[in-house]
Formats: C-alpha cells, sequence, structure tokens
C-alpha cells in the first residue's frame, strides 16, 4: 500500500481576511471560495510542485488549527479496502463531494490528527480558474 503526494492542508482560522493576507505575503494565490467565502482555497502557483491549502472559517465550536491534511492517490478504492483489512477505520464513507470535485475518506492518524486520502476526479465547484 503506497500513498501519494500532499493534496491539500485545511487549516480552521479565526480570521480568515487575516489568513488570506498571511499566505499571499508568502506567494499564495487566490484559487477559489465556498459558502460566501466560508472556505477558500489557496495554491503557491507552482504546477511541478503544488501546494493547496484550503481555509475553512471557525466557527460553531471549531477552533483554530490544523483541520486536516490531505494526500492523493489514483486508487482511493484499493487503498482504503487495504486499509481497512489493516484495521484503520474511516470516520465516514469514502464519498464523492462536488464542492471540491474529489473523492474522499477521512481517518484518525496518530494523535489524533485527521488524514485524508483524495481523489481529484471532476472540477471542483471552488475552482475560479481552469
Amino acid at each position: 500500500m503506497k500513498i501519494g503526494p500532499g493534496d491539500h492542508i485545511t487549516l480552521n482560522v479565526s480570521d480568515m481576511k487575516g489568513a488570506i493576507k498571511f499566505f499571499k505575503k508568502l506567494g499564495m494565490q487566490r484559487e477559489g471560495s465556498l459558502d460566501n467565502d466560508d472556505i477558500v482555497f489557496l495554491w503557491n502557483v507552482d504546477k511541478e510542485q503544488p501546494l493547496h491549502i484550503q481555509l475553512d472559517q471557525a466557527k460553531g465550536g471549531m477552533k483554530p488549527g490544523l483541520n486536516h491534511i490531505a494526500f492523493t492517490t489514483p486508487d482511493i478504492e484499493k487503498i482504503v479496502e487495504d486499509m481497512k483489512k489493516f484495521g484503520i477505520q474511516g470516520l465516514h464513507e469514502m464519498s464523492y463531494i462536488p464542492k471540491s470535485g474529489r473523492t474522499i475518506f477521512s481517518f484518525e492518524g496518530p494523535d489524533g490528527i485527521t488524514l485524508q486520502l483524495t481523489r481529484k476526479d471532476k472540477r471542483g465547484e471552488y475552482e475560479e480558474h481552469s
């Protein structure tokens, strides 16, 4: 079993505008948004070594900080099947999310860190640029 490279990192933020401004100072650019900018997608504009960050507005008891780290894999069904054989259970069933254009499977890693496997299947609803 082998998972692929990183797909994205999701952070819960208390100040969305401040977080966007901070990451733009680091060279990140806006990739898109959802839910009236309560979810904003940024990337480093590097096609060879892309870094994608998803910012989620912390609300309703969400604590600011790391939400999850996602890894991409073309054969998500096989890897999820293998994980279950090793006793790694998901936090939900594998599912396709139209907003992101990805099939995802989230699970708990060491120390309760949420990890996610993803496969990009279609253009996401958030994507402002092709």
